[in-house]
């Protein structure tokens, strides 16, 4: 919820005196910068009302805080909101508010202010309270004795549930890492709601503006919006729909939020989503050409998405040649494999020298021995281990207990990690360009390594890769 957000925000930046929060629109026929508009509050209020409630001895004094003016310029002219903390009584307030829609004129343009509304600060310290003394009661329930009757309840309960992670400094449920859609939502308690429904796979935006982490996710991952029923579920959806791809939207009921929700109604809302091609906004917001530009950029997608089939397709011919002549020279009598074998047994005897250099190069130039169906859903090899790393490679390789060497761009071992641990090592890494490990490079990895900006990752094999940034190498030991 935008005006939600804007409520903390208020909290944590004025003083904790300030009672409510003034908003107001305006447009202004003309261009004109947030100085002539604070000015503007200023010197035509003066005079209009009595001296104690003077705009500038108010903010003085620390009755009024700091106001915040947020500009939109377009065609010609400029329209935007008007934020102004307050800490008088209802009334003085009220009065106040008046008077700010007084004002017609905002440096040489004629401007045109109205109250949107008064909004009582302290309802968000009190929904706040409510959170935080929910969490403590559910601590305490946990901690006291309970009876055997309800010790089975308790467990069953815990194991569905679980608890809320942080996802880079944002919440989401304990799935959010390993699944391959996610349900964003507002808040913290809307995640606990879908917690008690069993669903695992959220994030939270935690306010109006969309976090690039969320950003980030939904181009990779399949992703339904799960939205309060008002304004400010509204607001958020416009946000996301301008920034992010999403590709579903579900809503709670007009005037509900979603935490509010019981469980078999979070997962009836859930299966009535729809595709944003349907979507709609409960209330008046002007978000038609943010919808459209939404559709028109997810239709994008889908006819760009044959390119990689085709270019699959063509990958599937390439093997098809060596194959042929495969067939046609295990009828002679001179090519077995057993003899091929042999020579690699031998080959790699010497442990004190290591792997010699040449394993690595020879399997990647020669087909596979399992035969086409393999080159069917795997990319080519990667090309040969640049020089600098082999010293490592042949370090790690075959050893007993796995590990993976982080490096910087000097080359110089930062850090060895389990492989079991790689993927987290990865994400709270600093300074790693490159990574070696003894381990299966998977889509999770390179997307990890992407995002911390590693440009070389060698491992003992690779998994199905979909997407490969342009910017990594990736290589294999073999």
């Amino acid at each position: 919820m935008a005006d939600n957000n804007d409520k903390q925000n208020a909290i944590h930046d004025e003083p904790s005196t300030t009672k409510y929060m003034i908003r107001a629109d305006f447009t202004i026929d003309g261009l004109v910068e947030k100085p002539d508009v604070v000015g503007a509050l200023f010197g035509q209020t003066e005079g209009l009302l009595s001296e104690e409630l003077e705009l500038r001895e108010l903010q003085k004094s620390g009755r009024v805080g700091r106001i915040q003016v947020h500009l939109n310029i377009r065609g010609g002219k400029t329209r935007g909101t008007i934020d102004i903390p307050s800490s008088l009584d209802k009334v003085e307030t009220s009065i106040l508010a008046a008077a700010i829609e007084t004002v017609d004129r905002i440096g040489p343009c004629s401007a045109k202010i109205s109250i949107k509304g008064i909004d009582d600060i302290r309802v968000e310290k009190m929904k706040k309270i409510r959170e935080r003394a929910s969490e403590l009661l559910q601590k305490w329930n946990t901690e006291t004795h309970q009876d055997s009757s309800e010790l089975a309840d308790e467990v069953l309960k815990a194991a569905r549930v679980g608890g809320i992670i942080q996802y880079r400094h944002l919440p989401a449920g304990p799935e959010i890492n390993h699944s391959d859609s996610i349900i964003v939502v507002e808040g913290r308690a809307d995640i606990a709601a879908c917690l008690r429904a069993g669903v695992r796979n959220t994030i939270a935006v935690e306010g109006a503006s969309v976090p690039k982490v969320v950003i980030d996710l939904s181009r990779k991952r399949s992703t339904i919006a799960f939205l309060d029923g008002d304004r400010g579920g509204d607001l958020i959806l416009k946000e996301l729909l301008m920034y992010s791809d999403i590709d579903y939207v579900a809503r709670a009921p007009s005037g509900k939020e979603v935490e509010e929700l019981k469980p078999e109604e979070i997962i009836e809302y859930l299966s009535k989503k729809v595709p944003i091609e349907q979507a709609n906004f409960i209330s008046e917001i002007h978000a038609a050409d943010v919808l459209e530009k939404a559709i028109k950029r997810k239709a994008a997608k889908k006819i760009q998405k044959p390119t990689p089939i085709t270019a699959k397709a063509e990958t599937k011919k390439i093997p098809a040649k060596p194959s042929t002549s495969t067939r046609k020279t295990t009828t002679a009598p001179t090519t077995r494999k057993p003899p091929v074998q042999s020579s690699e047994r031998s080959s790699t005897k010497p442990t004190s020298r290591g792997p010699a250099k040449k394993p690595y190069s020879r399997d990647s130039r020669r087909p596979s021995s399992r035969g086409r169906s393999r080159d069917n859903y795997r990319k080519p090899e990667p090309p040969k281990i640049p020089d600098e790393f082999l010293p490592l490679v042949k370090e790690i390789d075959g050893k007993e207990k796995q590990e993976g060497i982080f490096l910087n761009d000097k080359l110089e071992e930062l850090k060895r990690v389990p492989v079991k641990e790689i993927i987290e090592e990865i994400k709270k890494s600093k300074g790693v360009t490159k990574v070696i490990f003894d381990g299966i490079i998977t889509q999770r990895l390179i997307d990890a390594c992407d995002e911390k900006n590693i440009d070389v990752v060698i491992g003992a094999r690779t998994a199905k890769i979909e997407r490969r940034p342009a910017k990594l190498k990736y290589y294999t030991f073999a």
